[in-house]
């Protein structure tokens, strides 16, 4: 049996390490039936010490949800409900709840992204049709 050591291992906070390879190290029990079809405890071991990296941008249990790797703001334009948009943050959460100069401005800039939609969402002057309706 290998050992995994999740790639991002030197960025996570210390107070987490133990964390990191405690869930690095987990297998889904060989007498339980699998969750889904198609898993492997491989594909969960990458995280960083508070998620598994493959449970941040979608669910995927008890089906696959339908979901949108986004690079940049402007494909934000035309959301479709239904679906999950996310977008790839490499940093340290926990450095921007402490200290949000040394977490560096991505978090900056994700999070006035968010308000930015949600504000236009909320002051909308016709309201939000959804699909059957």
């Amino acid at each position: 049996m290998g050992f995994t050591i999740p790639s991002g291992i030197l960025g996570i906070h210390p107070l987490l390490f133990i964390r990191v390879l405690q869930m690095c190290h987990w297998c889904h029990p060989s007498d339980a039936s699998p969750p889904f079809k198609g898993y492997r405890d491989e594909d969960w071991w990458d995280n960083d010490g508070a998620l598994n990296t493959i449970s941040m941008t979608h669910p995927r249990f008890p089906v696959e949800h339908p979901s949108c790797l986004v690079e940049n703001n402007s494909e934000f334009q035309n959301i479709q409900p239904g679906i999950w948009y996310y977008k790839i943050v490499e940093g340290d959460h926990i450095l921007f709840i402490i200290n949000r100069e040394r977490a560096g401005v991505q978090f900056d800039l994700l999070y006035d992204s968010i308000f930015e939609r949600c504000r236009k969402h909320a002051f909308r002057k016709t309201p939000l049709t959804l699909p059957n309706q």
